[in-house]
């Protein structure tokens, strides 16, 4: 058992489930804010709040992707009593996918129990659909949501928040919402509590055996309802701003809506047949979620047909899963990776021969200097000399001298000159992530360890002034910051997303606008590669990439 009834947790949270329920019968108290120490936020701040856990319920559980608001009304009392002031419908199409659902057809608000002392009514009548992230799992649902205020001016301080799921039963209860009938949480006289019906009559007041039980997970599902109400409403009153916004660049709904169809279609495979040594599901559902994010970003730059409007390369493709998604999805592309990766072997043949295993090398480092192909059009090479020292284990150190010439024609390197068409991809991808926005042609790059453009470790401070949306100026920071700056001054546009992916390194700097598009390389090209301290060792560290053993991603 938990602890007893009445118990005080060290935030000051009082367990009341043998205190009669301040909303009457037949609820149930479960959880208040400490007594003795009033709440100093307001109603408007509460309700600030909850209105927005009602519409982000991923908040509350990290088992839900989203809510679609289904149906809203929001009335306001004229003398004395409450008149409709606006009302919304929608609706949310589920046919295109086979998620289990529960009464998603009952898109109506469902009857409450209402307290008579308080003189309640429904300020704002919602009704939403919970949709679980894994929707093969758990079902979606449709639940009533109440925002409520009393009539009587003895309350005009008083709010409740009563969630009322679409279920008769706690049996088919999905996993992420407590198997209870109703949820009340109610703010009055500066104190939040929390309040539950359970699906089993109550008689005689008497407590089922379960809700006295503070170790079982709808007791403590009570409490952190708690604990959220209160944490959002300081922090409404605090005036609290996220430091990260999400869904800058692409919807939300699109997106997600994307990563569940490409979700069911790939991750059992992947995760099922991965042949790296690094965690499957981190790999394959971060790659997803970015596949996702492509595809409804390149649907927004091209249009719906964007398949026949463009091809995508991914430079440093590392294990090959976002190609192999993107080429079952009939996107047209490659993946270029220094060394082939073990789970390459996986895939099926069409994209297996879309991978690559080839070194890049920019042409601006081996082509002849704009200024010069001008006076001499027939050199196709600079001419430059690249030595590089290498180890034997039977011979003594030697010398390679690979020219400019050499490295154009060799086909272990690429030296990324695409297609007109082409949209780059640098997903984690090192040692090239400060390059992508040289070549010339529009990209996503997500940034993840700090090279210049020599391919050397190296660490970058973030501009004084700059606020890129990542705390601090750690060396990330910092690396983000210098994506952005470089690609500035070669005039792209930039578009910044931190992405819903499983890292902590998930922003991404994208760009589809340069008036000098199909010019490349222009003189600010040449301007940054001076600026940066020019790319001496590039050829020989990335030549170097071919010998060694492959990173995690």
């Amino acid at each position: 058992m938990g602890k007893p009834n009445g118990s005080v947790h060290k935030d000051g949270f009082q367990f009341m489930v043998d205190q009669q329920s301040l909303m009457g019968f037949p609820w149930i108290s479960m959880y208040g804010t400490d007594p003795n120490v009033p709440t100093t936020f307001s109603r408007e701040n509460f309700e600030a709040a909850m209105l927005h856990v009602i519409r982000e319920p991923n908040i509350n559980s990290t088992a839900i992707l989203r809510a679609d608001i289904l149906y809203e009304d929001h009335y306001e009392l004229e003398d004395g009593k409450p008149a409709l002031k606006e009302s919304h419908r929608e609706k949310f199409d589920l046919s295109d996918t086979d998620a289990k659902r529960i009464n998603v057809d009952e898109d109506t608000p469902r009857e409450t129990f209402l307290p008579q002392d308080l003189n309640l009514f429904a300020k704002y009548s919602i009704v939403r659909r919970i949709l679980p992230r894994n929707p093969y799992k758990d079902a979606v649902i449709n639940q009533t949501c109440l925002v409520m205020n009393s009539t009587d001016p003895e309350f005009k301080e008083t709010s409740a928040i009563i969630y009322h799921p679409h279920l008769d039963s706690s049996d088919i209860c999905p996993f992420y919402i407590p198997h209870v009938k109703q949820v009340a949480i109610l703010f009055h006289k500066q104190r939040i509590t929390v309040h539950y019906i359970p699906f089993e009559e109550v008689k005689n007041n008497e407590v089922p055996e379960l809700l006295k039980d503070e170790s079982q997970r709808v007791v403590r599902t009570a409490y952190r309802l708690l604990q959220t109400a209160y944490k959002h409403s300081r922090g409404v009153m605090t005036g609290y701003e996220k430091k990260v916004n999400h869904d800058v660049v692409v919807d939300k709904v699109k997106f997600q809506d994307q990563y569940i169809n490409l979700k069911k279609k790939y991750s059992k495979f992947l995760v099922e047949n991965w042949a790296e040594s690094t965690d499957p599901k981190k790999h394959v559902f971060e790659d997803i979620s970015i596949a996702a994010f492509l595809i409804e970003l390149w649907i927004k730059i091209y249009g719906p047909d964007f398949k026949n409007k463009m091809q995508f390369r991914d430079l440093g493709c590392g294990n090959g899963v976002l190609v192999y998604i993107l080429v079952s999805e009939g996107i047209k592309g490659y993946g270029i990776d220094a060394r082939h990766r073990k789970s390459w072997s996986i895939f099926p043949q069409d994209t297996k021969n879309c991978l690559k295993e080839q070194v890049i090398i920019p042409s601006i480092l081996l082509r002849p200097h704009p200024d010069i192909k001008k006076q001499y059009p027939h050199l196709e090479h600079n001419g430059r000399l690249f030595p590089m020292k290498v180890a034997h284990e039977y011979i003594a150190p030697a010398t390679i001298v690979y020219s400019s010439e050499d490295l154009l024609k060799s086909p272990q390197v690429n030296i990324a000159e695409f297609p007109s068409d082409t949209f780059i991809i640098g997903n984690h991808s090192d040692e090239l992530t400060c390059w992508i926005p040289l070549l010339g042609y529009p990209f996503m790059v997500i940034p993840c360890c700090s090279h210049n453009l020599s391919g050397n470790r190296t660490r970058f401070n973030v501009r004084k002034g700059v606020n890129n949306g990542i705390n601090g100026n750690s060396s990330y920071a910092g690396l983000v910051d210098h994506v952005e700056d470089i690609s500035t001054k070669l005039g792209w546009k930039i578009e910044k997303e931190m992405l819903r992916i499983p890292s902590t390194r998930n922003a991404a700097v994208i760009s589809y606008e340069n008036q000098d598009m199909g010019k490349f390389p222009t003189a600010s090209a040449y301007d940054v590669l001076l600026a940066e301290g020019g790319a001496d060792n590039w050829i020989q560290n990335t030549m170097t990439l071919m010998k060694g053993h492959p990173r995690s991603h």
